[in-house]
C-alpha cells in the first residue's frame, strides 16, 4: 500500500510539472481598455485574453508579459474579425512567446512608429489585418509592421490601403533577425511616385557593405500582393545578407523584387503576373554569391536585370558626387548599387516581356559623372533558363565596358552562359551567344500551356479566411481598385476590406 501511496504522489507531481501550466491556464474575456491593460499585466504563460466583439476605440495595447515556448500568452479576438480597432489603436509586443490572433485594425491611424511593432522574441501575429489605416497627410510617416528582435512571426495577415509614407513593413538594421512573413495578402496598396514606400523592406548586416559576414536571415513566402504598387519601384526591396524570397505570388503590380544590396540571398520559385500594367517589372539584383533560381515572370517592363554596381573607391572626375555615407559618418562610404558577383541565375523562365528578358549590366554609366556606375558584373553563372518572346525582339541585351579615359582600368571577369534556351526571341550580347540555343515559337503556342503547372497563389490560399467568409456573407467588399494617394476617406459605415 505503501509503494502505491507513493507512486501515486509521484505521478500528481509529474503531472504538475508537466501539466500544471495548463491547469493554471485562464482565458479573460476583456471588454474595455482599462480591462484589457490589467488582463495582460496579470498574464501568465498559457493564459489567454480575449478581447470582446465590436468597435474599440483609441486601444494601446502592450504586452509586457510573455510565456514560453509551448506556452504563448494569446491574445485574440472572441470572433475573428469582429474585434475592429479603430481611433489610435495599436499594437506593441515587448514579450517573448507571445500569439495574437484574428484582430482588425480598420480606419484609424497612429503618431508612433507603426500599428503593430515587434520588440520581442518569438511572437506571432496571424490572422490579423490592417485596413486603410491612414494618417490625413500623405508625408506622415509610420510603417504598418516593424520587426525588433528575434524570430517573430506575422502569418496569413491581410493588408490593403496604405497610402502614407515609409514601407508596409520593415525591420530595425541591428540586432533584429530571423523573422518570418508567410502567406500573407497585399491588396490594392495605392502607387505613389516618393522613395520609401515599400511593400517589404528588409534592412540588416549586409546593407553597409559585402565585408559583414552577419545577415537579417528574413524569410518571406508564400505571400499574395496583388495590385499592392507602394512606391512602384521595389515591392520587396532585400537590403541584407542571407534572405530567403520563396514561392510568392505578384498580380498586376508596380514595381520588381530585388536583391538592393547583400549576399547570400534567395529569390526562388516567384511568380509575376504583371498583365501588361504599367510600371510592372520582374527580378533585379546587385551583390554578391545570390541565387536567382526557378522564378516565372510575364507581362512586365523587363524580365531579369543585373545591374551595374558602384565605384567608389576614388573619384574618376572632379564632377563625381559621394552619396551615401557608411555607419561612421563622412569617413566611410558604401556603394549606392553594390557590384554583382559570383550570382547564379538559373532555371528561371520569362514570357511575353515588353523590354529585355535579360540585361546584363543595367544602368551602366546612368547619371554620369555624377554618379560612378561603371561596374559591371562578373563572374556571374547563368544557366539553363528560357526567354519567351511571342512578338519576337531582342531577349537578352548587355553593356560593353566603356574603355575610354579613366575607364580604361576597368577590367572584369566574364560571366559564363550555358543551357539557356530563347524562344522566339534573339541574343543581342555577342558574349552570351555561345550559352543561348535559339528555336521558333511552337506552333499552337499559349501562354496558358506555358503556364500549365504553375500554381499562382489566388486569394484564397492566403490572408485570414474570416476575411473570405465575411465578404462572401456581404459583410465586407474587397474593392478591385486601389484607393487614390490623396484618399482621406475612411469614414465609411461599411467595412470596406
Amino acid at each position: 500500500m505503501k509503494t502505491l501511496f507513493h507512486l501515486a504522489l509521484f505521478t500528481v507531481a509529474i503531472w504538475a510539472a508537466l501539466g500544471g501550466e495548463t491547469l493554471r491556464a485562464r482565458e479573460a474575456l476583456v471588454k474595455t481598455n482599462a480591462q484589457l491593460k490589467a488582463a495582460l499585466e496579470r498574464a501568465q504563460p498559457g493564459d489567454a485574453v480575449i478581447l470582446a466583439k465590436g468597435d474599440w476605440r483609441d486601444a494601446d495595447i502592450v504586452v509586457q508579459k510573455g510565456g514560453r515556448s509551448g506556452s504563448p500568452v494569446v491574445l485574440r479576438a472572441e470572433i475573428p474579425g469582429e474585434t475592429i480597432l479603430g481611433g489610435s489603436s495599436s499594437l506593441e509586443i515587448n514579450a517573448p512567446f507571445v500569439t495574437v490572433d484574428g484582430l482588425l485594425f480598420h480606419a484609424g491611424s497612429v503618431t508612433k512608429q507603426a500599428v503593430i511593432l515587434f520588440n520581442s522574441n518569438h511572437g506571432v501575429v496571424k490572422n490579423t489585418a490592417i485596413v486603410d489605416y491612414n494618417p490625413p497627410a500623405f508625408s506622415t510617416a509610420y510603417y504598418w509592421v516593424f520587426f525588433n528582435g528575434d524570430s517573430n512571426t506575422l502569418d496569413r495577415c491581410y493588408f490593403k490601403g496604405k497610402n502614407n509614407m515609409q514601407p508596409l513593413i520593415g525591420n530595425a538594421i541591428e540586432e533584429s533577425r530571423r523573422h518570418q512573413i508567410t502567406r500573407c495578402y497585399f491588396k490594392n496598396i495605392p502607387h505613389a511616385d516618393a522613395n520609401g514606400r515599400e511593400i517589404i523592406r528588409v534592412w540588416g548586416a549586409g546593407k553597409f557593405g559585402p565585408n559583414d559576414k552577419d545577415g537579417a536571415y528574413f524569410t518571406i513566402a508564400e505571400n499574395l500582393f496583388d495590385h499592392a504598387d507602394g512606391e512602384g519601384t521595389e515591392i520587396v526591396s532585400l537590403k541584407s545578407n542571407y534572405n530567403k524570397l520563396l514561392n510568392n505570388t505578384v498580380i498586376a503590380t508596380r514595381g520588381c523584387l530585388n536583391i538592393r544590396r547583400g549576399n547570400f540571398n534567395t529569390v526562388q520559385g516567384n511568380i509575376v503576373l504583371g498583365q501588361g500594367v504599367e510600371g510592372a517589372q520582374g527580378l533585379r539584383m546587385s551583390g554578391e554569391r545570390n541565387l536567382v533560381q526557378g522564378n516565372y515572370v510575364s507581362g512586365t517592363e523587363y524580365g531579369i536585370q543585373i545591374s551595374t554596381g558602384e565605384f567608389i573607391t576614388s573619384a574618376l572626375t572632379p564632377a563625381y558626387k559621394p552619396g551615401i555615407k557608411g555607419k561612421s559618418g563622412e569617413e566611410e562610404r558604401i556603394a549606392t548599387y553594390p557590384q554583382n558577383k559570383d550570382v547564379m541565375i538559373r532555371d528561371n523562365v520569362t514570357v511575353d516581356i515588353a523590354g529585355a528578358d535579360l540585361e546584363i549590366g543595367g544602368g551602366y554609366k546612368k547619371h554620369w559623372p555624377e554618379a560612378q556606375l561603371v561596374l559591371l558584373p562578373e563572374n556571374c553563372t547563368i544557366k539553363d533558363n528560357r526567354f519567351v518572346r511571342p512578338k519576337g525582339g531582342d531577349s537578352v541585351i548587355g553593356t560593353f565596358p566603356d574603355k575610354t579615359g579613366p575607364l580604361s582600368r576597368f577590367t572584369f571577369k566574364p560571366n559564363s552562359y550555358a543551357g539557356n534556351v530563347l524562344v522566339g526571341g534573339k541574343n543581342d550580347f555577342a558574349p552570351a551567344a555561345s550559352g543561348m540555343r535559339s528555336q521558333a515559337l511552337p506552333s499552337g503556342w499559349t501562354e496558358a500551356r506555358e503556364r500549365a503547372a504553375l500554381k499562382p497563389l489566388t486569394a484564397k490560399d492566403v490572408g485570414p479566411a474570416w476575411v473570405i467568409a465575411l465578404r462572401e456573407a456581404g459583410r465586407f467588399s474587397i474593392e478591385d481598385t486601389a484607393l487614390p494617394v490623396a484618399a482621406k476617406g475612411n469614414k465609411k459605415k461599411k467595412k470596406d476590406l
